[in-house]
């Protein structure tokens, strides 16, 4: 079973991971490939924490959560965690380039303000992510984390 950036923009994960482990048979794996905060929300200063908030958004996503609080609902849920990977170096070339598309947007208010006007508000949501995506990663506040998880 895959999961593919889907349990994020859910606020009840532990809901979610507590169906997938009821429907596993045992020692059946699931692969999770998500956003993940490098350490709690609120031990950011309140800049930061506005900045995760507009990437939370962006993407669709309920608050992105951090590593300890994800890896506890895959436990408290009666998954064993086998592995977990960041894969967020991998990511930064493509953060990189979404950031200079926004910015350029972004640097054209007229532009801007059109298209903000024109388009469904999620898109709009997604230039802020593009915008902040690349220096959230690379300064390690967020992560593209995998992780594999196995039913006992």
């Amino acid at each position: 079973m895959y999961a593919f950036e889907t349990v994020v923009h859910n606020t009840d994960k532990e809901k979610i991971y507590s169906e997938v482990c009821r429907v596993l048979k045992p020692g059946g794996v699931v692969v999770v490939f998500d956003y993940a905060l490098t350490s709690r929300l609120e031990t950011y200063d309140a800049h930061i924490q506005k900045a995760i908030a507009l990437i939370s958004k962006g993407g669709a996503a309920a608050m992105i959560e951090s590593l300890e609080e994800l890896n506890s609902h895959y436990t408290n849920c009666g998954l064993q965690i086998e592995q977990s990977i960041n894969h967020t170096r991998a990511t930064l070339p493509d953060l990189k380039r979404l950031e200079r598309k926004a910015a350029k947007i972004l640097e054209r208010p007229r532009l801007a303000r059109l298209m903000f006007w024109l388009l469904p508000d999620q898109f709009v949501s997604n230039i802020i992510l593009g915008y902040l995506g690349y220096d959230s990663g690379n300064a390690q506040i967020g992560s593209y984390q995998e992780w594999v998880l196995r039913k006992p």
